[in-house]
């Protein structure tokens, strides 16, 4: 069973599963048909057979419901995986109270629906993101969290991925040892070609910055990083065959991180975006920008940026093994997921 079926990990895990001749029950608000062509798009990336999307087995669900509103005989029939990914993703202000409803109250109907209705040998797989260790410095344990206060985190969305987490530690699930929290990085495209159906996270950054370097080309746009500013880009043909090797496997490390060992500098995701594009791409300190400010432009942009440039200004380390991290973003696999969204993923 997988939640959030339309969205970008589930629609690829979903079709990942399928393909391997497993039985798959999509729970999404989304229709039937957006979910079998959201699934048949993840399998085209995952160089599998799109029509393998219509074994795929969809109900309505709604994270509003105390029982999800689907009937608990009809899907939990016999023992499952039950992967909870669905979530409300977004960085912009003022959503906190619809953000709490679906990522924290509609995590915590999930768990408790499974807890209820699921069958022995069942086991719940929570979705959730590398960036829930919010501003704290250090590193990012694979261990259950405290709670934190809201001011600790770069926006709404990464407190609600706490929060989520916390409840569930405290649930009975997580004390049987019942429960895998899958913790990942950026989300990217295919490492084979780049394919990448998403406007979220670094696509998001990509077509702002392209929106203004084919309108004004040839300028230069400074942006204030961390000096060792680095993203855990993560591909998701890789992330998705760690999530089932590790949800396969002993549940004995309930919380892991499913990002690469390295990261991607800043500096060369910035290098690689002016080679594309007609634009320079600079890191530069805070103190850089106020003995010379910004430009107009650079404001503007800066602006239209301020939801994602806050990942450029801390330095991250994730506590990792190898049995859950997917295999790096290569400078090739980098020119690969620019190039292919800059040319095929843009919007009209």
């Amino acid at each position: 069973m997988v939640d959030g079926a339309n969205g970008f990990v589930g629609s690829h895990l979903i079709g990942a599963l399928v393909a391997r001749g497993d039985s798959v029950v999509a729970l999404a608000r989304a229709s039937e048909e957006v979910v079998r062509r959201k699934v048949a798009d993840a399998l085209t990336t995952l160089h599998l057979d799109p029509d393998l999307a219509m074994k795929v087995q969809v109900r309505t669900f709604s994270l509003a419901e105390p029982d999800l509103g689907i009937s608990p005989s009809d899907v939990f029939s016999e023992p499952c995986t039950y992967w909870h990914g669905a979530a409300l993703i977004t960085f912009f202000p003022r959503r906190e109270a619809e953000l709490h409803a679906v990522n924290v109250v509609g995590s915590s109907y999930a768990a408790a629906t499974f807890t209820r209705h699921a069958k022995p040998g069942s086991r719940y797989v929570h979705i959730s993101t590398a960036y829930q260790h919010g501003t704290t410095q250090g590193k990012a344990l694979e261990q259950w969290p405290d709670y934190n206060h809201p001011s600790e985190f770069r926006n709404d969305y990464e407190h609600s991925k706490r929060v989520a987490e916390v409840q569930l530690s405290q649930t009975g699930l997580a004390r049987n040892g019942d429960v895998l929290v899958a913790r990942l990085g950026v989300m990217v495209g295919h490492s084979g070609t780049g394919r990448a159906l998403s406007d979220l996270g670094l696509y998001d950054f990509l077509r702002v910055i392209a929106l203004f370097a084919r309108r004004t080309p040839g300028e230069r746009v400074r942006f204030v990083c961390h000096p060792r500013a680095a993203l855990h880009l993560a591909p998701v043909d890789g992330t998705v065959d760690r999530l089932l090797a590790l949800a396969g496997g002993p549940l004995d490390r309930p919380v892991r991180h499913l990002v690469p060992a390295a990261a991607v500098p800043v500096t060369d995701l910035f290098a690689t975006i002016s080679a594309h594009l007609p634009v320079e791409l600079v890191a530069v300190t805070a103190e850089a920008v106020e003995a010379e400010p910004f430009s107009r432009f650079e404001a503007i942009v800066n602006m239209r940026c301020k939801f994602t440039s806050p990942y450029l200004r801390h330095e991250y380390e994730f506590e990792s093994r190898g049995d859950a991290e997917p295999p790096p973003v290569t400078p090739r696999i980098l020119d690969l997921l620019i190039s292919w969204y800059l040319r095929e993923g843009l919007p009209e």
